[in-house]
């Protein structure tokens, strides 16, 4: 989510996709791997009605060397820029932020896994080469709930 200095996440109403400060905004990959999964025919929600039918919504899955992988949700629909197959680099666009799935308001889902298939897998704390945690330059870091974090490609 993106907050503003009041800690709101839209401006005005908040009753249209657009007035919130996360829809449309740029996804990058954070790490190099093969995208595994693509979904993105997902209709947008109206904020506030969550769609239970497919959870995620539109979805990439991104493999890693490592054998992890990074499991990005909600994007705007038909805003994925990648393909299944494709390998891409830290710092790829990946698509927009949108609120698909069962998601209230616009916002990034992201965590790894250890397997592609969500209903199987099992979870993994997720640590960053380097990312910037209000502000300060973090190195081999795991962000926590309430922090500003920003990509430090």
């Amino acid at each position: 989510m993106i907050k503003d200095e009041q800690g709101y996440t839209h401006k005005g109403t908040g009753e249209t996709n657009e007035d919130y400060y996360a829809f449309g905004k740029e996804l990058y990959a954070p790490c190099d791997g093969e995208v595994v999964l693509v979904v993105d025919g997902v209709k947008d929600n109206i904020p506030g009605v969550l769609n239970p039918i497919y959870i995620p919504g539109n979805t990439v899955i991104i493999k890693t060397s490592n054998g992890e992988f990074a499991f990005f949700a909600h994007f705007k629909q038909h805003s994925i820029v990648v393909k299944q197959g494709q390998k891409v680099s830290a710092g790829a666009l990946l698509g927009l932020c949108g609120n698909s799935g069962n998601s209230s308001e616009a916002h990034l889902h992201f965590h790894l896994q250890n397997a592609e298939d969500m209903t199987k897998a099992t979870g993994a704390k997720c640590y960053f080469d380097q990312l910037k945690v209000n502000g300060v330059l973090k190195l081999e870091y795991s962000p926590i709930k309430g922090e500003k974090i920003e990509a430090t490609y």
